[in-house]
């Protein structure tokens, strides 16, 4: 076939009119930002170290050096993005005005509660009357901060501008909940959307995840901006946890989907959560830790997703998932999963000290 002399629009209609290109846009892959090298991430802050989800607790984690703070939201009934994992505070992480620990008729549900409302509490610790070993799990570890107040997510955000640090990613769960006699009078899309406007306002949308049990939230950030990445957080266990999380989010066998899934049925991809998850267009696959196998995180890896597991605290179980070659690990002990990092020759974030003296960066003394 000959060209020469011929102009470019005829050449092209020529071209089209022989099947040789093809006349519709080229497909549009839009770029997230996700942290590069090995993605360590501090649990709620490290909550093995400070009182979780706190401003304490994240300032540590800054000044230990991560890669990624973790952490929880809630929305009070003004609308007030929350820091804080359980909509219900338990009553062994929360005391009164008279400094005693709660008992169970006086948990705060934070969703029938006002931002200034739930301030009165003091969550600067863990009772060692705690149900289950949880005192044993993280509260003797962890050092009391008297006074700890709950925190917004726009505060997490000015800590972390007033720090200085630029590069810290922060990986943020939305605690909805897809039971439909459910109260929760926040949707999927009122979530997202809420959490959206105040990164846009702190400009950080190339330094933050959005993970989430129920993806309906997943779903509906990448239908509101594809360039956040979205976290498929997952788990198949029983329903043991004592903080109120459902244990088996995937509902294998079952006559009806998980409603955890967005409407997806784990049966109709046999059983496998990480082709379920690429579904979504999920850019991370967090499992629960004792579920992932080196064929989880080969099969993600061939769908282009990465494998951060959560919550692994086992040093010698750290281990074992750093040769499996996961992308990163969520840990309550940042500090220790740091150690290990460095005598296996992965490359760590620098530590961070404190840049100047603010209440709230107490709790950093002594690293």
């Amino acid at each position: 076939m000959k060209f020469k002399g011929m102009g470019l629009t005829l050449v092209l209609a020529l071209l089209v009119s022989q099947g040789l290109v093809s006349c519709s846009a080229p497909p549009v892959t839009t770029a997230v930002h996700l942290p590069t090298g090995f993605d360590l991430e501090a649990h709620r802050g490290g909550r093995d170290a400070r009182p979780e989800n706190s401003l304490s607790a994240f300032a540590y984690a800054l000044a230990v050096g991560v890669t990624t703070l973790e952490m929880d939201m809630q929305i009070t009934s003004d609308g007030v993005i929350v820091v804080r994992h359980n909509r219900i505070i338990p009553w062994y992480e929360a005391k009164n005005s008279w400094g005693k620990f709660l008992v169970s008729d006086e948990q705060p549900d934070i969703e029938t509660r006002t931002y200034d409302e739930l301030k009165a509490y003091d969550l600067g610790g863990i009772s060692p009357n705690a149900p289950f070993g949880y005192w044993d799990s993280h509260g003797v570890s962890q050092k009391q901060i008297q006074g700890t107040q709950i925190t917004s997510l726009e505060e997490v955000f000015q800590l972390v501008r007033d720090w200085g640090n630029d590069s810290v990613f922060f990986n943020i769960e939305t605690k909805s909940n897809p039971y439909p006699d459910h109260k929760q009078a926040v949707s999927p899309q009122a979530w997202v959307s809420k959490f959206y406007e105040l990164v846009k306002k702190y400009g950080l949308t190339d330094r933050v995840m959005l993970q989430s049990f129920d993806w309906r939230t997943l779903v509906e950030m990448k239908k509101l901006d594809p360039s956040i990445p979205t976290v498929a957080l997952t788990a198949n266990q029983p329903s043991w946890n004592m903080e109120g999380d459902e244990g088996d989010y995937q509902w294998k066998g079952r006559a009806e989907p998980s409603p955890w899934m967005a409407g997806l049925d784990i049966d109709d991809f046999a059983g496998d959560i990480v082709k379920a998850a690429d579904a979504i267009g999920a850019d991370v696959i967090s499992p629960y830790e004792s579920e992932v196998t080196p064929s989880v995180v080969t099969e993600a890896h061939q769908l282009g997703m990465r494998v951060v597991p959560y919550t692994v605290n086992d040093p010698i179980r750290m281990k074992e998932l750093i040769l499996m070659q996961v992308d990163g690990i969520i840990t309550d002990r940042p500090a220790t999963l740091r150690a290990i990092c460095q005598e296996m020759g992965i490359p760590v974030p620098a530590a961070d000290p404190a840049p100047a003296k603010k209440p709230y960066f107490s709790g950093t003394e002594g690293l």
